[in-house]
């Protein structure tokens, strides 16, 4: 079906004049009242998306485990001898840490949908005679979309009118080289979608040239909608943080079922039953294995997303959120991203080279009115219904500068137009005034000054001195023509040079600082742009980058190098600043980067930098001022386009890192210490320090609770003064080990004392198992907010600062002090309140193995 209804026409086959009449459009676009009407009629440009698992179905997937399926077995197995009370519980723990589970999961898909939802993507348009830029999703049938370089195609178009059009297609037919596009080649019906090359395909991206386009499918009408609904049933690939933690999780999981069948054997021997060894195996295997290691980690990162979101920075890959901690090197452009990325003119120079601030115009608008011609006329920039320029960024600082001088252009009609393309570095244009014909160009003054008869050294010299310090430089030239053919546009010559224009883009004021934390960080910041050396080298100067005049390396020191890749990765290595680079010269200079063993971050916001985002560690992209095919290409989305938002994504990258270490830790050194406790039991011939009942209990009220609070730490204060990680820092290191196996063992030796003590003094196996169970709790309560800092001691840490741990700890204490007091669960779980003595020397014990764990955190600190 057509987006209007009816069998969709081919409209790669129709001519535009067809196309535009089948959709009861013109030239002009849609007014108001027609795009409202389409939209209701069509709905929005959305791609299908996967549904969202339903409540039900996200508790059903929680018990997709083996280790369940086994305790599952040893309930079935309970009720069959008649122990009900026993099985209850196995089935009521299960169901609670299946809605934990489930809840958890919810909430982590809802903030990663919350997050993608802040990133949008826009498209420009002219709707009835006016250019503006609207949300893609309300893109309608009919509307006239206008496409330039860097752009992604947001719907299915029939191309109008094409110049030097060039698309990437690569993502629709894996076509790798980029596609000649031409609105008036003829192409039959049957013609395949990778030949219409009439037609511009949702999802592709122009890789240079422009275009004017009528809108004929959107959302799953398009091609790519065909492939969106079958990835919308797709299972996501994991990301690689998960997998290994899923794979660590099956390696203490083997270590664990070993230990359980030496236990077993050991049980056997000692003429325990089958069932007692069944069912007291299963239960240590579930609380030994961190079976919610996964749910806990997807929970911290999706606190984390929320976090850098509030920070500017948008995460599109998971990974990313404690990728970006690990960064040792950030390779990033100048525009918009260290400087504020609103270019005005604040100089002119004549053509004998004499410099006019701007606060000197009001007094020379004679003087001035050629170049600001020039700049007006030979401008792609256009003005919105209420009269602000759109465009680019150069074009609309021109149209302003052309504006305060008193020229607005009416009456001009531009009879041809040859659009900048980075790889030219000029743009011209042919314009019919009171009967003239005018050829102008605007571009880098090395560039334009090639085009004219004369270029006064004074003013060359001049524009390099503006350049040096820190102002973007554009020539502007003209002259009249008798025919438009008598001045090629594509390489214009015997121009009249009418002077400069001195753009500034000034500094960022937060940018100083945050380069300063990089380098508190540990963190190597390199520019790389491209803009004059001279104005890179002001630029990295006054961010307080201490380079060398000759530590700035131009695209052409690197093209001179590219034979000799010693001498290159040499150069690479020393440069702190890059100017004048190419995007295949970026791309090389963070793999030589990478190849150095740098962790790379790369920031950017055109089409030019995609390739170096794509190939960085983590790429981000500027969120107001980037591209599509930028923003594609990454990881990361600042919705600011500031620098200083990158730093707060290494302090959260860091903290993330950090919470995760944490809750690894304590998982498995609460699993350490159970496992500890009942082979010391069978080693010195006691009996089992508690039940299966107890030890699922005492997983449901310690890790169950309070480990996800560990998730939401904010960190420490000083992350951004430590050097970085890197990239193959694990989790677990022997720092890691030493924190979690030292207070585990002295938990599980201070428990079999207690234990034996118990019994020796004539208490009953239950009662000293009960006081067992209680040490076990306290001491899970007391690590975890031992954990809330690897260095610090317990008391630095203050308890609010993590305010959703200590309700976790709060309601671990409740919970089991309701096990200890009401009546159904004491006679299930086989406890009682203690008395006082008791409840003394077990919080004893545990202050005990809070002392080593401090302790241990206190050497490993000095070490």
């Amino acid at each position: 079906m057509s987006v209007s209804g009816g069998p969709a026409p081919a409209w790669h086959a129709l001519p535009p004049a067809e196309c535009l009449a089948r959709l009861d459009a013109h030239s002009s676009g849609l007014d108001a009242a027609e795009v409202r009407s389409r939209r209701e009629r069509d709905g929005a440009n959305i791609l299908p998306q996967a549904a969202r698992s339903s409540p039900l179905i996200l508790l059903l997937r929680q018990f997709r485990s083996p280790l369940i399926y086994l305790l599952l077995g040893a309930a079935a197995f309970s009720l069959a001898i008649g122990h009900a009370g026993d099985a209850g519980f196995i089935f009521a723990i299960l169901l609670l840490n299946a809605l934990i589970g489930a809840v958890q999961e919810g909430r982590a898909g809802a903030a990663a949908q919350a997050l993608e939802a802040m990133v949008r993507q826009t498209a420009r348009v002219r709707r009835a005679g006016r250019t503006g830029v609207v949300d893609a999703a309300d893109l309608v049938a009919g509307d006239i979309l206008l496409l330039e370089s860097g752009d992604r195609i947001s719907a299915d178009a029939r191309l109008l009118d094409s110049r030097g059009l060039h698309v990437d297609e690569s993502l629709l037919t894996g076509e790798a080289l980029p596609v000649a596009k031409d609105a008036g080649a003829r192409t039959g019906a049957d013609t395949p979608a990778a030949d219409r090359v009439t037609m511009a395909h949702a999802g592709t991206m122009v890789v240079e040239g422009r275009a004017t386009a009528l809108v004929v499918a959107i959302g799953e009408n398009t091609q790519i909608g065909a492939i969106g609904t079958a990835l919308a049933s797709a299972r996501a690939v994991p990301p690689p943080l998960v997998v290994y933690l899923e794979r660590l999780s099956r390696q203490i999981a083997v270590a664990t079922v070993l230990l359980i069948l030496l236990l077993g054997i050991a049980m056997a021997a000692r003429g325990a039953g089958v069932y007692d060894i069944l069912l007291l195996a299963v239960a240590l295997a579930v609380s030994a294995i961190p079976e919610g290691l996964p749910i806990a980690v997807t929970v911290t990162l999706a606190a984390a997303t929320s976090r850098m979101a509030k920070r500017n920075v948008i995460v599109r890959t998971l990974p990313a959120v404690e990728g970006l901690g690990a960064c040792t090197l950030i390779a990033t452009d100048k525009t918009g991203t260290l400087t504020r990325n609103e270019l005005s003119v604040e100089a002119v120079l004549l053509p004998d080279g004499a410099r006019i601030d701007r606060p000197g115009w009001c007094d020379v608008f004679d003087r001035l009115e050629p170049i600001a011609r020039a700049a007006v006329l030979c401008n792609e920039a256009e003005r919105t219904a209420g009269g602000e320029p759109v465009g680019d960024s150069v074009d609309v600082a021109l149209l302003r500068f052309g504006g305060d001088v008193g020229i607005d252009g009416e009456g001009a009609v531009r009879e041809a137009l040859f659009a900048y393309e980075p790889v030219n570095r000029f743009a011209s244009a042919a314009v019919r005034v009171n009967g003239r014909t005018i050829v102008y160009a605007k571009g880098a003054v090395e560039t334009v000054a090639e085009m004219c008869d004369h270029a006064d050294p004074a003013l060359i010299a001049a524009a390099e001195r503006l350049a040096g310090d820190g102002f973007r430089v554009l020539a502007l030239a003209g002259r009249d023509v008798a025919r438009l053919d008598e001045c090629a546009l594509s390489a214009p010559s015997g121009l009249a040079l009418l002077g400069c224009v001195a753009l500034l883009d000034p500094l960022r004021d937060e940018a100083i600082e945050a380069v300063r934390q990089c380098r508190g960080a540990g963190i190597d910041v390199r520019m790389v742009t491209g803009d004059h050396p001279a104005t890179a080298r002001t630029i990295a100067r006054q961010l307080g980058l201490d380079i060398r005049e000759d530590a700035v390396v131009t695209g052409a020191d690197l093209r001179a190098l590219e034979h000799d890749p010693a001498a290159f990765d040499a150069r690479v290595a020393a440069a702190k600043v890059f100017a004048r680079t190419e995007p295949a010269q970026k791309l090389r200079i963070v793999e030589t980067l990478q190849r150095a063993g740098h962790f790379v971050a790369v920031t950017g916001d055109g089409v030019n930098d995609a390739p170096a985002l794509q190939a960085a560690q983590i790429g981000v992209a500027m969120g107001r001022g980037g591209t599509d095919v930028a923003r594609g290409a990454s990881d990361l989305i600042l919705t600011d386009d500031n620098f200083a938002s990158i730093v707060a994504g290494v302090e959260e990258g860091r903290i993330t890192f950090a919470n995760l270490r944490k809750i690894v830790i304590f998982l498995l050194a609460s699993a350490i210490a159970e496992i500890g406790m009942f082979l010391g039991a069978v080693l010195v011939g006691l009996p089992m320090p508690l039940t299966a009942v107890q030890l699922l209990w005492s997983n449901l009220v310690t890790n169950g609770v309070q480990d996800v609070g560990l998730a939401f730490g904010r960190g420490e204060g000083d992350e951004l003064t430590r050097p970085p990680r890197g990239a193959g820092n694990r989790l677990l290191d022997r720092r890691a080990l030493t924190l979690m196996i030292a207070p585990a063992l002295a938990m599980a030796v201070a428990a079999l004392l207690l234990f034996e003590w118990q019994l020796d003094r004539g208490k009953t196996l239950a009662e000293a198992q009960n006081a067992v169970l209680l040490a076990t709790v306290l001491f899970q309560n007391v690590f975890v907010l031992s954990m809330r800092s690897e260095r610090r001691p317990i008391w630095r840490t203050p308890v609010v600062a993590n305010p959703l741990l200590a309700l976790g700890v709060a309601a671990a204490l409740l919970l089991h002090l309701g096990a200890m007091t009401l009546p159904f669960l004491q006679e299930t779980l086989g406890t009682g309140l203690p008395d006082a003595p008791m409840l003394l020397l077990c919080g004893a014990i545990a202050g005990l193995v809070l002392l080593v764990s401090e302790a241990t955190k206190a050497v490993l600190k000095r070490r």
